[in-house]
């Protein structure tokens, strides 16, 4: 049931940019968290409206809350690294039905915790080391700099490993009670239960449900507090990514490129982000000249000959011929 709901929505991605998206609502922070949208880096508070696009940053000791109109719920934990790629459509939302569009999140670092109700619209969420996708799940996952591992509370869900995108047909299944691990370069475990690492470190209010709280908000549209411009180092993770993280912030971040500081860093890390060459560098790819060429010095052509009048010599040369 969890892979053909699944399957559907997968099916109906394009449909995202055919409807609004789903209202998504910050009710929940604690600590300096801070929002990255377009080419500015903002304060983040309770209220605020998130949007496809946008990149979280939560602090060391810091907490958000992110909720859904069709009930999902999305915790960042301390240290996370989040990105909203896609918000799946206003109209998939309390359908009931799983032909909706598919959430697509994706998270670099630190811990989260979700929990989707079976009416929701499906989402994905994708680490450097591997990629979930459920229709219906609670989840704990913590990411870091080279592992990754993820528990089931409630549910199932669908995952891939690698930096990639699950899909309905991804090789590991996860059910409620079970735990995934995996590191940089191995094969991903599948246990029975927690490791007790895992269990020590998670924040201790993920031990709980995650309250609900967007109630509160729903006649409040909160505009974030503008920091100023975003400095390289503010994305270099996400720049760094796969293609698919990368092309959608290079339109985003063109303007950058003429701020001298955020230049020098593109064009030192032009390794890890290729693209960016033809926007440093355009006259690198203007069309090639074409190669100028004086007619009163250009060698005769056979053409040219054959058109030239008879020279003396050429008459002399007739009479010959003929006998």
């Amino acid at each position: 049931m969890l892979a053909a709901a699944f399957a559907v929505a997968c099916l109906a991605v394009p449909a995202l940019a055919l409807g609004a998206e789903a209202p998504a609502v910050v009710t929940l922070v604690e600590g300096p968290a801070a929002l990255m949208r377009s080419a500015g880096r903002f304060a983040l508070a309770e209220g605020v409206r998130i949007h496809g696009g946008d990149i979280l940053e939560v602090p060391d000791k810091g907490l958000v809350q992110i909720e859904f109109a069709d009930g999902t719920r999305v915790s960042l934990g301390p240290q996370s690294r989040f990105h909203v790629a896609t918000l799946a459509p206003a109209a998939a939302a309390g359908r009931g039905a799983k032909a909706a569009a598919v959430s697509d999140f994706y998270l670099l670092h630190g811990w989260t915790k979700f929990a989707l109700p079976s009416s929701a619209a499906p989402l994905r969420v994708t680490t450097p080391l591997f990629g979930l996708g459920s229709a219906d799940a609670v989840s704990v996952l913590q990411v870091e700099s080279a592992e990754a591992s993820l528990f089931v509370e409630r549910g199932g869900l669908r995952l891939a490993e690698g930096f990639v995108r699950a899909t309905p047909t991804s090789p590991v299944a996860v059910s409620a009670g079970q735990f995934y691990a995996r590191k940089a370069d191995q094969k991903g475990v599948l246990q029975a239960r927690p490791a007790p690492g895992f269990i020590a470190g998670m924040p201790g209010y993920y031990r709980d449900n995650l309250p609900e709280r967007l109630t509160r908000f729903k006649d409040r549209d909160v505009s974030p507090r503008r920091l100023g411009d975003l400095a390289y180092q503010d994305v270099e993770p996400w720049l760094k990514g796969p293609p698919e993280l990368r092309r959608p912030l290079m339109q985003r971040l063109r303007a950058r490129a003429q701020d001298p500081e955020f230049r020098k860093a593109l064009i030192a890390n032009l390794r890890f982000h290729p693209e960016w060459d033809r926007i440093l560098f355009p006259e690198k790819y203007l069309p090639k000249p074409v190669p100028f060429v004086d007619a009163a010095k250009a060698p005769p052509t056979a053409a040219d000959a054959a058109k030239a009048p008879p020279t003396a010599a050429d008459a002399a040369k007739a009479p010959a011929q003929s006998k």
